[in-house]
């Protein structure tokens, strides 16, 4: 019989949070480095606390690992209730650093006169935002993958596969409402009635519904398509290694 971690994909997910705490160390590494051409204040530092938020759901599922662990009661599960809830909540924040790209051509001088895109300053910049999004995407999906193992152990294949359907349109909603409406995930706990009144006064107005349509819709196929790629290749690789072995004759 297997060890419960490894039921639950260890060491693998280990080995994939120790690559992304690299890929985090080297991407703030050049968050802080990056200046403009006049010099001055590094100008993506926000891009650490936009990583910081990113992690809490990846942080969160390991939680949720763990809850599942322990022995049937009320207690496992009101934490994986508590934890599921706080998972769901922060979720959105790892794809949201998806549209702080286009902080590279609202904060980098473009001029007029010239191929700003000849210039590699110009490029440190776009690829320093670029990485720290895909960072934002590996974390959520890596994320996504152990919570959607834990419902499809627990509901079966169908009801995980509706599960991070929905988790996906819930974020693509959840990352416009961050984006243009300026509302977070804190705001979700500390004031939900304001939001659900604001919400309702937003999309009372038909173009803002065919613009939130809009952009859902790219962060939708975005998070889906990262998602679907990755977790087929994970599928793929592990019915290689369980598949059955031949001798050579």
């Amino acid at each position: 019989m297997q060890h419960p971690l490894r039921q639950l994909g260890y060491p693998e997910k280990g080995i994939l949070y120790a690559i992304l705490v690299a890929a985090t160390i080297i991407g703030m590494k050049y968050v802080i480095e990056v200046r403009l051409p006049d010099g001055g204040r590094p100008p993506y530092l926000f891009l650490v606390w936009n990583t910081f938020l990113a992690w809490i759901p990846a942080g969160l599922a390991v939680l949720l690992d763990l809850a599942s662990l322990m022995r049937r009661s009320v207690l496992k599960s009101a934490m994986v209730l508590f934890i599921g809830l706080l998972w769901l909540f922060f979720y959105p924040n790892a794809a949201y650093m998806v549209t702080d790209l286009l902080h590279p051509f609202a904060r980098f001088p473009i001029s007029g006169a010239g191929r700003f895109w000849s210039d590699m300053l110009f490029w440190d910049h776009l690829y320093t935002v670029l990485f720290t999004a895909l960072l934002g995407l590996a974390l959520g999906t890596v994320s996504l993958a152990s919570v959607h193992g834990l419902v499809r152990r627990w509901l079966g294949s169908a009801a995980g596969w509706i599960f991070a359907v929905s988790v996906l349109l819930l974020s693509s909603f959840g990352i416009y409402l961050g984006r243009f409406i300026r509302f977070n995930s804190w705001d979700i706990w500390h004031r939900p009635i304001y939001i659900l009144r604001e919400m309702a006064v937003y999309f009372m107005d038909p173009g803002h519904l065919r613009h939130a349509l809009a952009f859902c819709k790219w962060m939708f196929l975005l998070t889906a398509f990262s998602y679907a790629v990755a977790y087929f290749l994970g599928a793929f690789r592990l019915r290689r290694l369980s598949g059955p072995v031949t001798e050579q004759k």
